[in-house]
Formats: C-alpha cells, sequence, structure tokens
C-alpha cells in the first residue's frame, strides 16, 4: 500500500480545547422535562423535529442548544437559544442513525 507520487493522505483535525470557562452538558431540563443526547424536540418557527446533541454555555454566559433535524431529507446540524424549544417529545419518531 504505497502512496502514488502526487497524492497525500489527509491528517485528521487535532480536538481543540474548549475556550477557557465554556461549558458543554448532554444534558438540559426544558419545559419540566429532563433532555438528554437523542431526545427529539420541536422548536418554535421551524419545521420538522430535531434530535437534541448538546447544551452550550460560553463565558460570557451566553447559552444555547446544538440539534440536528429539520424538515424530512433536508436535516443539518443547527443551533438554538433554548427558549425556543417549544415542545420535548415523548416518543422518538426520526431515523435511529441521524443522532
Amino acid at each position: 500500500m504505497s502512496v502514488e507520487k502526487g497524492t497525500k493522505r489527509r491528517k485528521k483535525p487535532a480536538i481543540q480545547p474548549l475556550p477557557e470557562g465554556w461549558v458543554v452538558s448532554d444534558e438540559y431540563r426544558a419545559n419540566g422535562r429532563h433532555i438528554e443526547k437523542g431526545t427529539e424536540l420541536s422548536i418554535v418557527g421551524e419545521r420538522g423535529r430535531f434530535i437534541f446533541l448538546s447544551h452550550v454555555v460560553n463565558g460570557a454566559g451566553a447559552e444555547w442548544i446544538n440539534v440536528f433535524g429539520g424538515p424530512v431529507k433536508h436535516e443539518i446540524l443547527r443551533s438554538f437559544r433554548p427558549e425556543r424549544i417549544k415542545r420535548v417529545h415523548r416518543l422518538n419518531r426520526t431515523r435511529k442513525n441521524a443522532a
């Protein structure tokens, strides 16, 4: 398995440490419900369901949630303010391999 002349192997990007004061968690509490990684949410003003990935608080106190989802066949990684969570779904209905 030799590398042909003129082709280079790509290095995996190094994992960057979090900036000072940032806190990332895979759990959150909204609308009286416990949310963990993989829980489905609905977001105010957005179509489709989103799968919760993480909750982030930066050093300045701003916070947001990272989610994956949206309309069927148009899913994308997005970030929203926690106050935009409309509903925490009891049953997951999106694809199992989406998260």
